[in-house]
């Protein structure tokens, strides 16, 4: 789209204001006479009807509604190295630009070196986990025979050497008692004897001894039994059970020492495994973006360069040499079967704009030619870009589909749009100019019997010539164009509650009838309309202010209006108007400046192209 101008600073539009004013108080001043100020001799018009074409003409550019879009995919800044020609029809596959790649194949080999040595990593780290798995299974199975063995002893010993000793001790014992019960006899037959005298004292003696003797067997068998039942076989239970615990915990611990070496070492093989997908990852993001750097069309078409957009509005197409970002556009491959022209429209008559209404485009380059379209597109926001250029303009990006094309359309031409907002067939209508606005409501003079009427009407479109009229007024009615001086002042605008009055520097006021940017009295302002009065020339000034300016500048001399000018031409200033015109008369002047850009506030007399509307193609 091309860049709206940018308007100067707010000193400048007030200077410009105050020039405005004071060239036109000279030339009634000094004009030829061909418009008196008199009241009853000013020029008026007369009501008519008849059809009345309600449209909105704007420029833009052509552009292809779905154009195939190259940007650079590869990352970082890299400088075109090899460019096609703009303008050259491509077919599919075609190279259309490289981008310099020698960094992208530093890193390339740098990164394979990376990746040998991730591979040479993962495969240590596989290695010491199969050896890891080995070593368990020999600690674990060790551990586990012990358990087993310590297991079986505690059996062996309850369910086998427990009561085979025991029953041994207790043979002993029997066997011991019955020998003492032998001795016994012995010994009693030994004392019968000896009485009698039948054997002598020596044999008496040794069966004595002999039954000592087998007591004494049968008291060490009875201890033995019983020490080895109270003591020794519950200390070698204990004993057996305390090895089965320890062997037990120790196959416990075994498994818990393999499971955690496990899994460090899987976990290592894991991480290895990781950095090797990483590394080999990155290789192939580096093979692809070298591949990149080598961009082909992907359909065939006519290759047209890319333009950055700047913030000042001024675009810059890619060159030989160039560095470019990644996703900056490059390139791009218009659809020329499906066009589009990109406009804006100004704020003014955005609201006369909607989607799916018909319109007309003629494009410069191809002269006689008038192709029909229809709105596809009106954005809901106004144009960042246009605002950061200029915060006084509001303009909204729309799109026109064409419902044609020719063979010489080529994107980026200039472009005429009318899109037509309404077309009526037998309208009530006067020029623009004649319309006053007081607040709300609006007003025309009227020329009556020879007399001066102010009367309020109901107005409805307009174009940049003529507003339509819906009641107030009859066809064949005279009307002033302008107000004349010994009319009857508007009537004051209605009371605005949420508006507080508020002093603004320079002495203005804020609300109804200040210089503020409440409604004031004077030109009809709806967006659409020239605004006069209290919002046009000489700022926020009243009537009876810009009365005495008038009368002031008429009782100076030629050379002092000739040095007031050439004051407000170098930039002198007025510190009782500044303040309140920086407010109310800014935009104005600014939009007055833009000329054919931001015509149609001018009071339709400006012939404005980007604002106001038109009578017909």
């Amino acid at each position: 789209m091309r860049p709206h101008a940018i308007s100067s600073t707010a000193n400048s539009r007030i200077r410009i204001l105050v020039l405005g004013l004071a060239l036109s108080v000279l030339m009634v001043g000094c004009g030829d006479g061909n418009t008196s100020r008199d009241g009853t001799d000013a020029e008026v018009v007369s009501v008519k009807r008849g059809p009345l074409r309600i449209a909105v003409k704007e420029g833009g550019e052509l552009a292809s509604e779905a154009p195939v879009k190259i940007k650079s995919q590869v990352e970082g800044r890299n400088s075109i190295i090899e460019l096609i020609d703009e303008g050259t029809f491509v077919k599919e596959g075609d190279l259309l630009c490289r981008l310099d790649s020698g960094g992208l194949e530093d890193n390339i080999n740098r990164q394979q070196i990376l990746v040998d040595g991730a591979r040479s990593d993962l495969a240590q780290a596989e290695e010491t986990l199969a050896i890891q798995i080995k070593l368990n299974a020999e600690e674990l199975k060790d551990a586990e025979s012990k358990k087993l063995l310590s297991q079986r002893a505690l059996k062996g010993y309850v369910e086998g050497t427990l009561p085979l000793e025991e029953k041994k001790l207790r043979s002993e014992l029997t066997v011991a008692k019955e020998e003492l019960k032998r001795a016994e006899t012995e010994e009693s037959a030994s004392q019968r004897l000896y009485k009698k005298e039948i054997i002598p004292k020596s044999e008496l003696d040794a069966d004595v001894l002999g039954k000592k003797k087998a007591v004494e067997r049968v008291e060490i068998a009875e201890g033995n039994l019983k020490q080895f039942l109270e003591w020794t076989s519950k200390d070698e239970i204990k004993k057996l059970e305390s090895d089965f615990d320890v062997k037990s915990i120790a196959l416990t611990r075994v498994q818990q020492q393999c499971e955690s070496s496990f899994k460090q070492k899987t976990d290592l093989v894991l991480t290895k495994k990781k950095n090797l997908d990483l590394e080999e990852e990155q290789f192939k993001k580096l093979t692809e973006q070298f591949a990149l750097c080598e961009i082909r069309s992907p359909v065939d078409g006519l290759v047209v360069y890319a333009r950055e957009r700047k913030r000042h509005g001024q675009s810059e197409p890619i060159s030989l040499g160039k560095e470019v970002y990644e996703r900056e556009g490059l390139l791009e491959i218009p659809d020329l079967k499906n066009m589009i022209v990109e406009l804006d429209i100004h704020e003014s008559s955005v609201k006369k704009v909607q989607r799916g209404q018909r319109c007309w485009v003629k494009v410069d380059a191809l002269p006689g030619e008038v192709f029909p379209a229809t709105v596809m597109r009106v954005s809901l926001v106004p144009s960042s870009q246009s605002s950061w250029m200029n915060p006084d303009l509001k303009v909204y990006e729309t799109e026109v589909k064409l419902g044609k094309t020719i063979d010489g359309m080529k994107p980026g031409m200039h472009a005429q749009v009318e899109i037509l907002v309404d077309e009526l067939e037998n309208a009530l209508q006067i020029p623009l100019q004649c319309v006053m606005q007081s607040g709300t409501r609006t007003f025309v003079y009227v020329k009556k019997d020879g007399d001066i009427e102010l009367r309020e009407i109901e107005v409805g479109l307009n174009n940049l010539i003529s507003v339509h009229i819906k009641s107030g007024l009859e066809e064949n009615e005279l009307v002033f164009l302008t107000r004349p001086e010994e009319a009857p002042a508007l009537p004051e605008p209605e009371k605005q509650e949420f508006m507080k009055a508020a002093k603004l520097p320079g002495g203005a006021a804020a609300g109804p009838g200040g210089g503020g940017r409440g409604p004031g009295r004077g030109r009809m302002d709806d967006g659409n309309m020239p605004r006069g009065g209290g919002s046009g020339r000489g700022g926020s000034m009243t009537q009876e202010q810009r009365d005495a300016l008038r009368k002031r500048m008429e009782s100076m001399s030629p050379e002092e209006r000739k040095k007031l000018m050439e004051k407000y031409r170098s930039g002198g200033r007025d510190g009782e108007r500044r303040g309140g015109e920086r407010r109310g008369g800014e935009r104005r002047g600014g939009e007055r400046r833009g000329g054919e850009q931001r015509g149609g506030r001018s009071g339709g007399r400006s012939g404005g192209r980007r604002n106001g509307g038109g009578d017909g193609k």
